[in-house]
């Protein structure tokens, strides 16, 4: 039995001399590449990611069946707080995404009883057209800032 257990351990020690210096390069290499995929310039513009997110979240809202849908986000805080909307690029698309923020918040908690039972919402076809007039203005805003290139034909 020992003679096994030996032959077993000196396979796992050559194994281990052959395959661990290719091992801990490819992980060192992965590292640094994704330290460099981190790095400022390969980051989106945050006007680039802030309108689809908001729009997502919006549209949740409209077919919202339950609470938690209702509420997907906090519209005051993460990418809505000023920290984050400071950063946008240009002025019209900044102010169209603050308002959007205060709105979506807004109509969340002007219509919060609608949807507070555990098991329904039962919005009115008010809050979601309101919604939808977010998102037009988003769409608006987004078409402007120049994220999009126009169509030629």
């Amino acid at each position: 039995m020992r003679l096994v257990v030996g032959i077993f351990v000196f396979f796992l020690v050559e194994a281990g001399a052959i395959l661990g210096p290719t091992v801990l390069k490819d992980g060192y290499d992965n590292y640094q590449e994704v330290q460099r995929l981190r790095a400022r310039e390969f980051v989106p513009p945050p006007g680039a990611w802030i309108r689809p997110w908001l729009v997502t979240k919006a549209n949740i809202m409209i077919a919202a069946e339950q609470p938690i849908q209702w509420h997907p986000t906090d519209f005051l805080f993460g990418p809505c707080s000023p920290d984050n909307t400071r950063q946008l690029p240009s002025r019209d698309f900044r102010e169209a995404i603050i308002y959007s923020c205060g709105e979506l918040a807004s109509i969340q908690w002007d219509h919060a009883l609608e949807c507070a039972m555990t098991d329904e919402c039962n919005l009115p076809e008010v809050a979601k057209d309101e919604i939808r007039s977010v998102i037009a203005v988003l769409n608006a805003a987004f078409s402007d800032a120049g994220f999009v290139l126009p169509v030629t034909e």
